[in-house]
């Protein structure tokens, strides 16, 4: 038979898994159920001090929950040409914007007809752009404006001639950005 002899290694091992698990046990007996609640988790939470400046990522954060949060709503590629008429019509809008300030951007490509037309278009509340596209030639249209939603609401670009011929349009487009605020306008 062979005899095993305790080493000193052997008795450290035993002494530091009693160790161990009496920790353990201990902590199980001090601590009382639900002693761990708001209170305590409150000193440890998370907030601005804890966090460094440019560690978060847009995708940290809910839709407009940022104020610098953009949407971009765009007319689809695959739509044929929309043929301007004598009423307004809603060349492109965005998704349902929460409540907020908003400066917005809005662009589209105009195509003249055979003769030269008059066209006017509006981003929002903002006072209506009128120009001419002449006869076959191309307008880019560029407009900007700014918002102050105290509802959420969807932004619209519209336009319409009052010529005898009717241009058409196309990639129409609006990018709207939210902002802390808006000094000195908005709708």
């Amino acid at each position: 038979m062979t005899r095993q002899r305790i080493t000193p290694s052997l008795v450290i091992s035993i002494i530091a898994l009693i160790v161990a698990l009496g920790g353990v046990s201990y902590a199980a007996i001090q601590i009382p159920r639900n002693s761990v609640g708001t209170k305590q988790l409150k000193k440890n939470a998370v907030n601005t001090a804890k966090v460094r400046n440019g560690t978060l990522l847009r995708s940290d954060f809910r839709s407009g929950q940022l104020p610098g949060a953009t949407w971009f709503a765009d007319r689809s590629p695959v739509v044929p040409l929309l043929v301007l008429t004598n009423s307004f019509q809603n060349l492109v809008i965005t998704p349902k914007l929460p409540a907020g300030s908003y400066v917005l951007s809005a662009r589209a490509n105009l195509a003249g007809a055979v003769s030269a037309s008059s066209v006017i278009c509006s981003l929002e509340n903002d006072a209506a752009q009128n120009f001419t596209v002449g006869a076959g030639e191309g307008f880019a249209l560029a407009m900007s404006a700014t918002a102050v939603l105290q509802q959420p609401k969807k932004i619209e670009l519209n336009c319409l001639t009052n010529g005898a011929d009717f241009p058409s349009v196309a990639q129409a487009h609006i990018i709207a950005t939210r902002v802390t605020r808006v000094i000195g306008g908005g709708s």
